[in-house]
């Protein structure tokens, strides 16, 4: 889940280009620390895809989810400690690694082109929000607390979910989740872009993948329920 939810605020004033008619420009020093979080988000996709095609066939990733979980868990407390490129790439090396079997049990049921699809509309969503979210006049800082509750919602029912194992309440997660995880994408985007080098550009790179990540594993699961419905 996405973990990093806090965003610390930045020594000094906040970086607010424009104001007028309430609308936001962007200046040069956040078009400089906005290219260095999207290119680092671009090369965390790139590990992780590397690395989840080679976890499709890893019998170790198969074998013990547990232990990737914990290795998991361990590198991104690594990436926020110690906030570097090496780290980041860590962390969505092995988050790719543990999702490998997860997407060749799609691939085995002959699913594949749901995969495509959801990693398709992940795109299509995740471009169509962050041009919003880079251009509206909204302040959509006030999202911060309904999102959190929203994630919170989907923490619990995905425990429950490991005991009920119920299709219905399945979807309903992966649909609150594809909602929370679009608005944070919402949400963040403009954080970042209002307050530039507020953290280290490892630290937001890791947080939107992490966005990106839990919302193409939302549609997926959407898809799959539907797919297997057919």
């Amino acid at each position: 889940m996405n973990e990093n939810r806090q965003f610390p605020t930045p020594v000094g004033s906040r970086t607010v280009a424009d104001t007028r008619r309430g609308g936001l420009t962007i200046d040069g020093s956040a078009v400089a620390y906005l290219k260095q979080v999207y290119a680092l988000l671009a090369a965390s996709l790139v590990v992780a895809v590397s690395t989840g095609y080679v976890g499709m066939t890893l019998p170790f990733a198969r074998e013990h989810p547990i232990i990737l979980m914990v290795m998991m868990l361990g590198a991104l407390f690594l990436a926020m400690k110690v906030q570097n490129t090496a780290t980041l790439f860590l962390f969505t090396g092995i988050s790719g690694l543990s999702l490998g079997p997860i997407i060749a049990i799609y691939v085995g049921a002959g699913m594949s082109h749901i995969v495509g699809q959801a990693a398709f509309l992940t795109g299509v969503i995740f471009t169509a929000l962050s041009l919003y979210a880079m251009t509206t006049k909204k302040d959509l800082s006030m999202m911060g607390g309904m999102l959190f509750a929203g994630l919170i919602i989907v923490i619990v029912g995905g425990l429950i979910n490991l005991f009920v194992h119920s299709t219905a309440v399945a979807f309903a997660i992966s649909a609150v989740g594809a909602l929370v995880f679009s608005g944070y994408i919402l949400y963040e985007t403009q954080r970042l872009k209002m307050e530039p080098w507020g953290i280290a550009p490892s630290v937001a790179a890791l947080s939107m993948y992490l966005n990106v990540v839990n919302l193409f594993m939302s549609l997926l699961q959407i898809l799959g329920i539907f797919g297997r419905d057919d």
